[in-house]
């Protein structure tokens, strides 16, 4: 079986013919090299022969991939008027890469204008931090990690502060599994100054990390700052019974006077987002480029201990071109130990790359836009 697919010369680099390219329409140059590799029954055999992008998509897909986005996009809404809709989802998906929401919504009102159907939802792919950088007067979505200590809290903190005041700040605590005394104390202060400034807030997971602390207040040796946290939350929840209950016990128990209650405006609580389904897939992020080559050292590491590779690049925003004759000889490799191979959640952009450079010949991709 002849597979064919591409790799990047090692005479010609793509990059500096493309960025003088004088318009868009201007033909491809043969900056690629095609190679041929024949599973037969003498192995692996990789034959070279010259190769151009076929289309303007081609194009779009190695000028994003040469780092070239600017000029990605220029080409692009070029193309939107020949109807082409892997066109449209490539400059969906580059308006979410490069957190640019308005551009996006209004692209989505020509698409569904367009094709008469519902265009893309909105996802930010600009990272895979816990807490993303807000902007001003959208929803700060702020998720805090399994462990509650002074430095998620610290993080939670900046989110906070970063977050316009006239904006909802979505704190979701469903994945703390573990608090610290350090975190404990930090969270009940930042609580404390968000109602004190009138911080509009929704929480999600307040059960979870209600019942944890239950439990660590009735503990032998319990700590206050536990309590005192627990204070906070039933006051950010507007739960005044419940407050004053654990208030008399607190005082009790320590034998000091407790916080008083405030009336503010209770935080509105909401349903945490699904928890993404777990599998053994390797699961990458952000840019692969020839200097940060540890994804696909991790491809690698990954695919000798497993007989199905399942790569998941859905957090992954960019492959640079000159990362991909590497990717292919990790894809090779594992083709030659008779493994299947899924490369699954990439972007629109990086789909039309894998397509013009092969390797849907060599891996079943689901692209997170099937369509």
């Amino acid at each position: 079986m002849a597979l064919p697919f591409f790799k990047k010369s090692k005479d010609k680099a793509p990059s500096p013919a493309r960025k003088q390219a004088p318009a868009p329409a201007a033909e491809p140059q043969p900056a690629d090299t095609l190679l041929t590799m024949d599973m037969g029954g003498g192995g692996i055999v990789v034959e070279e022969s010259s190769g151009t992008a076929q289309s303007p998509v081609d194009e779009v897909a190695i000028f994003y991939a040469s780092g070239q986005s600017d000029m990605a996009e220029r080409l692009l809404k070029d193309i939107l008027a020949t109807g082409d809709r892997r066109a449209w989802h490539m400059l969906f998906d580059l308006y979410c890469i490069q957190n640019r929401e308005k551009d996006f919504d209004q692209l989505a009102l020509d698409y569904a204008m367009r094709f008469e159907t519902s265009p893309p939802v909105w996802h930010s792919m600009a990272g895979n931090n816990a807490v993303s950088k807000p902007q001003p007067d959208q929803t700060a979505s702020l998720e805090l990690p399994g462990l509650l200590d002074k430095k998620a809290a610290a993080t939670l903190r900046e989110g906070v502060e970063a977050t316009a005041k006239n904006a909802v700040v979505r704190i979701d605590f469903s994945r703390i599994a573990m608090i610290d005394e350090a975190g404990a104390e930090e969270c009940a202060k930042i609580l404390a100054a968000a109602r004190k400034a009138r911080r509009k807030l929704q929480v999600s997971g307040v059960d979870t990390l209600t019942a944890l602390l239950q439990d660590l207040n009735r503990a032998t040796h319990s700590r206050a700052v536990h309590w005192l946290l627990l204070l906070e939350l039933y006051q950010t929840l507007g739960q005044e019974e419940n407050f004053e209950n654990l208030a008399v016990d607190y005082a009790v128990r320590f034998e000091v006077s407790p916080p008083s209650w405030s009336e503010v405006q209770a935080a509105e609580v909401v349903q945490a987002k699904p928890a993404e389904p777990l599998d053994d897939a390797l699961r990458l992020a952000g840019e692969i480029t020839p200097a940060n080559d540890s994804a696909l050292q991790q491809c690698g590491s990954y695919a000798s201990t497993h007989n199905e590779v399942l790569i998941d690049l859905s957090q992954v925003t960019r492959v640079d071109y000159g990362s991909v004759s590497q990717f292919i000889s990790v894809l090779m490799q594992c083709l030659g130990s008779g493994k299947t191979i899924t490369l699954r959640g990439h972007n629109a952009l990086i789909h039309e790359l894998f397509r013009v450079m092969g390797i849907d010949q060599l891996a079943h991709l689901i692209p997170h836009h099937p369509d």
